[in-house]
């Protein structure tokens, strides 16, 4: 008979709601689980008692923080309160660190085990992190292969699980030819998937860039926009405006079935590169948030394909350049050259392929909380 566990899980936008129920699932093979805390639709699902749902919590750029900063400040007192209230046996905080990290703090003194599953981009902006990490958390799961040595070296146990992008890539259709039946495309037509991101302000400022280039480049190419399940229909549909393009939910086919991507940076994109089909990526933020980000950001690259390959194997239309002309001009580029484009993402793609991070996470985390179990038992 397995053990009960109380888990508290703060998941804070889609990508972490999806990532936290795929290793909540793997955990079950561990324990008997009751799960509180925020998320979506799959923790939800899976049976977490949830105080504020991912739509509430999503916020992009500073400005966006800073508007809702009293609503986060309220959400902080009642999760603590819950914890105070369940005790749980851990608390898992799933990436969002611009909440979590200070949540951590708040819990320090609690005795109760912290677990961050993503382990936040010090490399790329605000390396003093590190020491909120060290010292408020207690297992660091890490997603990209050269995070594990960065913590560990400051004294942070930390683990590098694989990437929870290949959890969820499952394609309902096996090729190319019987997806595009079943979404009505043509064939013998060069396709490009339309990938607005799965936050409300995403798809209104990315996704009228993308139309606007579509619109223009309709007799070359065929596309099909793809519709997170965060995405209400009426904004959809708004931002279409009886434009007459194809939608799918079917996001992960789109990604590998698809000739070039568009699509907002992110998780997304690094999926994208998983399915091994070329693309531009996409990102825009309020001004403030922007010209705070050119002074702290210390990477060269927006787009995690790019990040992890090391150099640009594919283009990145920011702020001022992802507007429908630069787009139009990354697309010609790269059907000139696709044939080394599409290699290089393969390469990327393949560092992930085969790993399966939600079984490995939930094994480090049943491996952390026995020998804790063991400790306390010896005491």
């Amino acid at each position: 008979m397995l053990k009960s566990k109380k888990l508290f899980i703060i998941a804070g936008e889609q990508s972490g709601d999806t990532h936290a129920a795929n290793l909540l699932r793997e955990l079950s093979a561990y324990y008997d689980i009751k799960a509180f805390g925020t998320g979506g639709a799959r923790l939800g699902a899976l049976g977490q008692e949830q105080y504020y749902d991912i739509n509430d919590l999503s916020v992009i750029g500073l400005d966006g923080i800073i508007k809702k900063l009293p609503f986060f400040f309220k959400v902080r007192d009642v999760l603590l309160e819950k914890i105070d209230e369940i005790k749980p046996d851990a608390v898992i905080l799933v990436d969002y660190p611009g909440f979590n990290l200070q949540f951590a703090k708040k819990l320090e003194a609690s005795g109760i085990p912290v677990i961050y599953f993503i382990a936040p981009q010090v490399w790329a902006w605000n390396y003093k992190r590190v020491k909120t990490i060290r010292r408020c958390v207690d297992l660091l799961l890490c997603i990209l292969p050269f995070e594990e040595n960065i913590f560990r070296k400051e004294g942070i146990n930390a683990h590098f699980i694989g990437n929870p992008v290949v959890d969820h890539l499952e394609y309902k259709y096996a090729d190319r030819d019987s997806f595009f039946r079943a979404a009505g495309l043509d064939p013998d037509k060069k396709t490009i998937g339309i990938l607005p991101g799965s936050r409300q302000r995403e798809v209104e400022t990315i996704l009228p860039v993308m139309l606007s280039a579509a619109d223009a480049l309709r007799g070359e190419y065929q596309f099909i926009v793809s519709k997170a399940e965060s995405i209400s229909e009426e904004l959809l549909a708004g931002v279409l405006k009886s434009r007459n393009y194809k939608v799918a939910t079917l996001t992960a086919d789109i990604m590998k079935h698809t000739d070039l991507v568009w699509v907002c940076s992110g998780t997304a994109s690094l999926e994208t590169a998983v399915s091994g089909t070329p693309m531009v990526i996409l990102y825009k933020v309020g001004r403030l948030t922007a010209f705070i980000g050119r002074l702290l950001v210390k990477v060269k690259f927006i787009g995690l394909p790019n990040l992890v390959a090391g150099k640009a194997i594919v283009p990145e239309a920011v702020q001022d350049d992802a507007n429908a002309s630069k787009l139009i001009d990354f697309t010609e580029k790269i059907f000139k050259s696709y044939g080394s484009v599409k290699e290089d993402v393969e390469n990327v793609g393949r560092l992930f392929r085969g790993l399966n991070p939600s079984r490995k996470g939930a094994e480090v985390i049943a491996d952390f909380l026995k020998s804790r179990e063991d400790s306390s038992d010896l005491k």
